[in-house]
């Protein structure tokens, strides 16, 4: 280890220096101990030297004597990128050999460091990636504003929602509400099919982000819960990271309104750009229905509707780098995708 590396144990000391250099909620210290309760192990790894600061948040999962790494949404490189990227990469391959990795995979969140990286000979191109490569992030503007940068028909859905005596509120994560969030989870991924993880995965989110986490729900006036989500911010950025709604209750704009009450929840936190999380790769040629009479569904690969959903908010669309993976063990990395060892 060189006198310019270290291993952060101190979950003040890792955050303040990762918002100075505008890193992600991903690469958060509250993240890696939430994946450490779903059954990763979090290394934190600094070098700061003259040239500048790289940082990167490890996650390994193992399995028996090997291990995959993960780095989701980072590294972070700041100052001369190209002279701390070669001395960040040699302290996460020596995290990464104590761990007995059979590679790490890098999804990175900055298109220059990854641009750096990915001129990296010892760098591979992943076969796949955890995180989307796009997104929807919406400046957190007032709330006049915020309704005017939206598709017509969005800010419309989300008046109706008001007339029609839908409440939204940030709700505490107690087990009745998360029990709520979750079968309205459960119904939504029927709906669309989609894969969801056990309900104690979302409790867990709450619980390490604490009052930098919400759970919000979509009443009707009859009582009926028609949407729910949950986001984190980090720093400047919020997330949108899950969210749920009725079949039954879905055409009366509760799953649009209560995306603007996240919004100003997280506004009035201190953040500025709302992440809506992941859209199709490309534009869909169209967002209706063969017919043209209705906005197309969202169900398994087909995301239309999802699309038409996230962008009818505006903001920019935002297109992460590709991933890229460090092999240690040649051949290794593919046998642990078709074992279904690659993170989740």
């Amino acid at each position: 280890m060189s006198e310019s590396e270290f291993i952060v144990v101190s979950a003040q000391h890792w955050d303040t220096q990762l918002l100075e250099h505008h890193g992600h909620l991903l690469q958060s210290w509250a993240w890696g101990e939430f994946k450490r309760g779903q059954g990763w192990e979090p290394e934190r790894v600094v070098v700061n030297g003259t040239a500048g600061v790289g940082m990167a948040q490890i996650l390994f999962r193992h399995r028996g004597p090997a291990s995959i790494g993960y780095i989701p949404r980072g590294p972070v490189l700041a100052g001369d990128r190209a002279t701390v990227w070669p001395e960040l990469r040699a302290s996460i391959d020596r995290v990464a050999r104590r761990h007995r990795a059979i590679s790490v995979i890098i999804e990175g969140d900055c298109v220059e460091t990854m641009g750096i990286a990915s001129r990296d000979g010892r760098l591979h191109r992943a076969e796949s990636t955890v995180q989307p490569l796009r997104t929807v992030k919406v400046p957190l503007l007032d709330d006049e504003a915020l309704l005017k940068q939206m598709h017509q028909k969005t800010r419309y859905n989300v008046r109706l929602a008001g007339r029609r005596g839908v409440t939204i509120e940030s709700v505490a994560p107690a087990s009745r509400h998360i029990s709520g969030f979750y079968e309205l989870l459960r119904e939504t991924a029927t709906r669309n099919d989609f894969q969801i993880h056990p309900m104690c995965y979302y409790e867990g989110v709450l619980d390490a982000f604490g009052e930098d986490a919400a759970l919000f729900e979509a009443v009707t006036a009859e009582g009926d819960l028609a949407a729910a989500l949950i986001v984190a911010r980090f720093g400047a950025e919020a997330i949108y990271l899950y969210g749920a709604s009725s079949t039954e209750h879905r055409s009366n704009g509760a799953g649009l309104a209560i995306q603007f009450e996240a919004m100003k929840w997280a506004r009035e936190r201190g953040s500025t750009t709302y992440d809506l999380w992941g859209i199709p790769q490309e534009d869909p040629d169209s967002t209706t229905t063969a017919d043209h009479t209705h906005i197309a569904g969202t169900s398994g690969k087909d995301w239309r509707g999802l699309y038409r959903f996230k962008t009818g908010f505006g903001g920019e669309i935002v297109k992460y780098p590709e991933a890229v993976e460090r092999q240690y063990v040649p051949v290794l990395p593919a046998l642990a995708r078709r074992l279904g060892f690659i993170p989740g």
